[in-house]
């Protein structure tokens, strides 16, 4: 009779290994590697912009939607120079309504934060006229 090692049949300690292999968990990975409301979250801000256009048009005609767009997308085009890290975004934020907000943007990644050293500001402004 032919004797199997006992960690062959248990798993490497002794424990069985329950969640490995043909387990109820492993099958509901394989058809659903995400979250149900992963896509539904990541397009949150979108679809909640959308009804909001699409509430005001009912609400007041198509000018007034379209000319918050112009004014949205007028706000998102104002630069800084490049040598300046902090790009402040006042005009868009009190337009879009994320001026009261809080969010991983205003706390982290800022570029004054990073270990690594900076281009000095002339030669940035250079880079970006094209000048070189």
């Amino acid at each position: 009779m032919e004797r199997i090692a006992f960690e062959d049949v248990e798993g490497n300690f002794g424990r069985p290994e329950i969640l490995k292999g043909n387990s109820v968990h492993g099958k509901l990975d394989a058809q659903h590697p995400f979250h149900p409301l992963q896509k539904s979250e990541a397009n949150y801000h979108m679809n909640k912009d959308h009804s909001e256009m699409d509430m005001l048009r009912r609400t007041f005609g198509v000018g007034f939607p379209l000319k918050l767009q112009m004014e949205r997308k007028a706000a998102s085009q104002v630069g800084h120079l490049p040598c300046i890290t902090t790009a402040s975004r006042a005009s868009l934020d009190a337009l879009v309504g994320t001026d009261a907000t809080i969010g991983f943007d205003d706390v982290m990644g800022k570029p004054e934060n990073f270990e690594s050293m900076t281009a000095l500001p002339f030669n940035m402004i250079e880079k970006q006229m094209k000048f070189c």
